[in-house]
């Protein structure tokens, strides 16, 4: 058996992000063991991070999973996101503190598109938008699935979010186990760049490694932008990096351990009063852009 002491806190930060990459760097090697999750001396785990974790134990599909000492509180919540590793055991969301968590093939993009309208935009503590506004979200996070089966080379997308009342937001993660930005972007520019300078450059307006006539790279600035006045925020981790927009500033950094594939968290501030829409509509509502 391997045991595997999961820290104290993970959360949507670099910290968080980085233990969830080393508990990747641990059961990499194993096949055909038991791994235990020991979450003893964890007090807090975002329940958005289950996307990553979810993605980290189906990447070691030859193991079992033994999930151990979760705290009762901590253990509710899990099960309000309907996280599979509970056997299919689950509790009502009665108050939608969690967007369920969903592992979607690449190929079913209309079933994650209703996903997205069902668990996350119709979410009652989604910031005010228009409906094309709406769509415009919509699609930019779509965008983000396709990135997956386009760039990624993989087979499954880890979907997973919460809304925390108390610190007026609501977390979205969306996670594969693929390539990652940094292999696609050293193969497509020739050029051995850092992880964190590979996702800088992939999130810059009109970049892509999409070859051919297919577009690539559209949207995600739509999403920025949209974060940037909502004062919410973005991050992304994949390989060795880290990079994150808030308040309209950004910043990008490395991961102690690596982890094989991509993870984007997308968090909107709820205590936003604002409405939204596109310049292309009538200006009648606080903000538009």
């Amino acid at each position: 058996m391997v045991i595997i002491q999961l820290p104290n806190s993970i959360g949507s930060d670099q910290q968080g992000f980085a233990s969830l990459a080393n508990v990747y760097q641990q059961v990499k090697p194993c096949q055909f063991e038991t791994i235990q999750l020991d979450f003893q001396n964890t007090t807090w785990f975002g329940a958005n991070m289950l996307a990553m974790l979810g993605a980290i134990m189906e990447s070691a599909w030859t193991n079992d999973f033994d999930i151990v000492n979760l705290g009762p509180a901590q253990e509710k919540i899990f099960k309000k996101t309907r996280y599979s590793y509970f056997g299919g055991e689950s509790l009502p969301n009665s108050y939608q503190t969690t967007v369920e968590y969903r592992k979607s093939k690449v190929s079913e993009i209309g079933s994650f598109e209703k996903y997205l309208e069902k668990k996350l935009l119709a979410h009652p503590e989604m910031p005010s938008m228009s409906a094309l506004l709406r769509k415009k979200i919509k699609e930019s996070i779509l965008e983000i699935f396709n990135n997956a089966k386009m760039h990624g080379n993989c087979e499954f997308v880890f979907s997973c979010g919460q809304y925390y009342p108390q610190k007026g937001r609501l977390d979205f993660t969306i996670v594969d186990i693929g390539n990652t930005i940094r292999k696609n972007v050293r193969d497509y520019s020739g050029r051995k760049v850092s992880s964190k300078k590979a996702i800088e450059w992939a999130v810059s307006e009109c970049n892509t490694t999409r070859k051919g006539d297919i577009p690539g790279g559209l949207g995600f600035t739509l999403i920025r932008d949209f974060l940037c006045k909502n004062e919410g925020k973005i991050q992304i981790a994949s390989a060795d990096g880290y990079w994150y927009e808030k308040e309209c500033i950004s910043q990008s950094e490395d991961l102690s351990d690596f982890f094989k594939g991509t993870a984007v968290n997308l968090e909107f501030n709820v205590n936003d009063q604002c409405s939204y829409c596109l310049t292309s509509e009538i200006e009648d509502t606080d903000i538009s852009f």
